[in-house]
């Protein structure tokens, strides 16, 4: 069967950005032999998924796959998987379809089902408003655990931040068959493009009544989630969510009542961008949550809580490895920012001084630097090395400290030994002049070559020392 032309494709594209479309700026692109991710935050000439790129989709002249909203589910895709094996993914996909109904009371026509292409299926449920990330997963856990014959391997959950999922009605760029919706109880392929168009998402809340037992906090807070989540950004909100963290974290407690699951969730992405390990993040959110005004909480919600939920997202965030996305985020680099790094003083501390100066631009002039990171930013194994260039940097008045050894008292009785938070730091160095040189970078060049491109050979040497010109620095 040919596509639709003019009005008919229209309407089946219009429905196809309604029912699936969370982000335009990242998506897959299907080969024959793989799919590749396409973001426009990270490659240049990517084009956003656009109309125009779906009915390209819908005429097989490419195939198209696509990410949820990063937090954020507007469906949920059960991806039937069992090799070549068709008759597996024929009986699971009957079976799962069967629990849906039997165990989780959805409707049989709030079931819809598509060829994968190859020999498995997709099972889908639409939502009448996106939910929360997390708990379209922990539904997705709920409806396995019903199935104890088959595995995560066998029945993937699609689509997350990381792992897409194909459109229907496109074709497999392998096989070369049309990715048909089916008869959910034949799986008899329903070989028409309009079926798609009779399409009505269900209600949201049959999915999160099933989720976990909610407290009216978390409740609350699962729908801020989903009420502060713009879908058509394309990763952990870069600029929001950012300032967000930045404007808690000078606070240094939640700046409005009802939000510590959001406010949780965005601190565990913003700490796992800074190389924080595990336990530094958790203890970072801990100390703005005690510092917080006990009202801005619902009715007894307690510290233990507050602890348990923390360490739960913070290990979700790391596991999945969210950032808020300014790890490749361009910067703007001034001559007179590169003279000041050259002027501190041994070459690893003129690296630390670059890494801290990257680190401010990405988030802000104060910032927390813990010795782990510095390590792992300059290539060193020595702590010492790290300590010793952050007191160089201090003392030239490169940097000053904002919080320096403060010990973290409900840490330290916890472990049974000091425990300190994390130091911060505040860049000291002037603001460069207006039209001063500069260079545009995501911060991965390392400071030979940035200074090379901003200042002369000449100019170099005149601030480092020759024996470490010769060492460092001669081209």
């Amino acid at each position: 069967m040919k596509p639709p032309k003019n009005n008919g494709q229209q309407a089946i594209i219009k429905k196809l950005n309604e029912l699936y479309i969370q982000t335009r700026r990242k998506y897959l692109l299907q080969l024959p032999d793989n799919y590749i991710a396409l973001n426009r935050d990270k490659m240049a000439n990517v084009f956003s998924l656009n109309d125009g790129l779906l009915a390209r989709h819908l005429n097989g002249m490419n195939t198209y796959g696509i990410f949820n909203g990063n937090t954020v589910n507007k469906f949920i895709t059960f991806d039937v998987d069992f090799a070549d094996d068709e008759t597996m993914a024929r009986w699971a996909t009957l079976k799962l379809i069967d629990v849906l109904v039997s165990e989780f009371r959805i409707f049989r026509g709030d079931i819809h089902v598509s060829l994968s292409g190859s020999k498995g299926y997709h099972v889908e449920l639409f939502f009448d408003r996106p939910i929360a990330a997390e708990a379209a997963e922990q539904f997705y856990h709920k409806v396995l655990a019903k199935l104890p014959e088959f595995s995560e391997r066998n029945i993937e959950f699609r689509p997350t931040w990381g792992q897409g999922v194909k459109l229907p009605l496109g074709i497999h760029q392998r096989t070369r068959r049309r990715c048909w919706f089916c008869d959910n109880e034949t799986l008899e392929p329903i070989k028409s493009f309009d079926y798609v168009l009779t399409i009505e998402p269900m209600d949201a809340n049959i999915i999160l009544d099933a989720v976990i037992e909610l407290t009216d906090e978390q409740a609350e807070e699962f729908a801020e989630i989903v009420r502060s989540t713009d879908t058509s950004i394309t990763i952990v909100d870069t600029s929001k969510a950012l300032q967000k963290a930045r404007r808690i974290l000078d606070a240094g407690r939640l700046t409005a009542s009802g939000t510590r699951h959001i406010t949780t969730f965005t601190l565990a992405c913003f700490f796992n961008s800074q190389g924080f390990d595990r336990a530094e993040a958790v203890e970072a959110i801990m100390e703005v949550l005690l510092n917080t005004p006990r009202d801005y909480f619902s009715k007894g919600s307690t510290p233990a809580f507050w602890r348990k939920e923390t360490e739960r997202l913070v290990n979700y965030a790391f596991d999945k490895d969210l950032t808020l996305g300014n790890a490749d985020k361009q910067i703007t680099i001034y001559k007179s920012e590169i003279l000041a790094v050259l002027n501190v003083g041994t070459f690893r501390q003129k690296q630390l001084a670059y890494a801290m100066l990257v680190t401010s631009k990405r988030y802000g002039r104060v910032f927390y630097l813990t010795v782990n990171t510095a390590m792992k930013m300059i290539g060193t194994t020595s702590r010492q090395t790290v300590q010793n260039g952050i007191d160089k940097l201090v003392e030239v008045g490169f940097v000053e400290y904002v919080r320096k050894g403060e010990v973290d008292h409900a840490k330290s009785k916890e472990l049974g030994r000091v425990s300190y938070k994390p130091n911060k730091y505040r860049l000291l160095i002037d603001k460069p002049a207006k039209g001063e040189k500069s260079i545009e970078t995501n911060g991965n060049q390392d400071l030979v070559d940035v200074a090379y491109l901003l200042c002369t050979e000449d100019e170099i040497k005149s601030v480092v020392k020759r024996y470490e010109f010769v060492n460092r620095w001669a081209r």
